[in-house]
């Protein structure tokens, strides 16, 4: 499959570039030291590592995303490789899906090396695999996954830096989703309009934050796995509206 290929091209570019690996070691030394906070009491210090841990993962996975999927269409474009691609029996959906595919898969080969030296720091401070954790790990990855399509998204018709900081402040944007829905109640009607499109508009990452509820037991989730999946399901259909703009964009662009 044409889509498949591309994608498997791509990953394979993304696990050569050096800034990426550089990052992933980056992240995994900060989540090993993690036991050095053996000095607090053990609940403090258990509370702690794993805040740590899925806060690395978080950003370390943010940092990945965002300049795996910024680049992926600019550089072909850039290049010129691109006219090579689509000259042959490749439709445009086909490589922007592929390009999607190749970043995600790169993104979860790092996330994925990320959680296991995660789960391995917490056995070897709790003596016991935290398997709880695992749905922190996969929460951040499918936060990933929609903060790439966004990025996707951008890269059909703005430049790298600029798609870098606007990406960026949206996902810093959406972390506030708790903060722009308490603002949707305000009696200020301009403040309640912009509130609302903020909140519904833009994508609400902050709910795939469970940080709270895995690392401090008494903060309470009606029901955690109907919460989870509700998010997944939310990642996957807000991806798929975003790559469906994307492809309609690109399929306008001349190139």
């Amino acid at each position: 499959m044409v889509t498949l290929a591309i994608a498997k091209q791509t990953l394979d570019d993304m696990l050569r570039r050096k800034v990426l690996l550089i990052l992933l070691i980056v992240t995994v030394g900060m989540i090993a030291i993690g036991p050095s906070v053996s000095f607090l009491s053990p609940r403090e210090s258990s509370s702690i590592l794993r805040s740590l841990g899925l806060a690395m993962i978080m950003i370390g996975g943010l940092l990945i995303t965002i300049l795996s999927s910024i680049q992926v269409i600019p550089t072909e474009i850039e290049r010129r490789t691109i006219y090579t691609v689509l000259s042959k029996p490749v439709q445009r959906y086909e490589f922007v899906l592929g390009k999607f595919l190749g970043g995600l898969f790169t993104v979860f080969v790092m996330i994925a090396a990320m959680g296991v030296v995660f789960l391995g720091v917490l056995w070897y401070q709790e003596k016991h695999l935290a398997a709880e954790m695992v749905k922190g790990v996969m929460l951040t990855f499918f936060q990933m996954m929609l903060l790439g399509a966004m990025a996707i998204f951008f890269s059909t018709f703005l430049t790298p830096v600029v798609n870098f900081f606007v990406t960026f402040a949206i996902f810093i944007v959406g972390n506030l989703s708790s903060v722009t829905e308490s603002l949707t109640n305000n009696p200020n009607p301009a403040t309640k309009i912009l509130a609302n499109i903020i909140h519904f508009i833009l994508p609400n990452f902050g709910n795939f934050n469970i940080q709270n509820k895995l690392i401090n037991p008494t903060v309470e989730i009606s029901n955690e796995n109907v919460f989870i999946m509700q998010n997944i399901v939310y990642a996957l259909i807000y991806s798929a509206v975003l790559l469906i703009l994307a492809i309609l964009v690109f399929d306008k662009r001349e190139v």
